[in-house]
């Protein structure tokens, strides 16, 4: 992440970061003055996971909104919260110069 990016303004659709995470590519999209980074399949339909919440907290934890695909985040959650644990560490720095 630069700082270009980091100082741009942030709006509910910001992509931070995309992964690949248990065979699907992922988006991780800022959430404005949120400890909350929201996560959404990217590709041909890009719609709504959910959100990891709580990372201000030493818990984490993934907030599913797409009820077909809680089966999937369930057996993928730990890689998910992880990868959005990483993202908000390294924007944290970069706000902290």
């Amino acid at each position: 992440m630069n700082r270009e990016r980091m100082n741009a303004p942030l709006d509910p659709t910001y992509v931070l970061s995309k992964a690949w995470i248990g065979g699907r590519f992922l988006r991780f999209d800022a959430s404005f003055c949120q400890a909350r980074i929201r996560v959404t399949f990217a590709g041909t339909e890009t719609y709504a996971v959910g959100s990891v919440i709580y990372l201000d907290q030493p818990e984490p934890a993934l907030r599913v909104s797409s009820p077909p695909d809680a089966e999937w985040a369930g057996l993928h959650h730990e890689a998910i919260i992880h990868q959005a644990k990483r993202i908000w560490a390294e924007a944290l720095r970069e706000c902290e110069g």
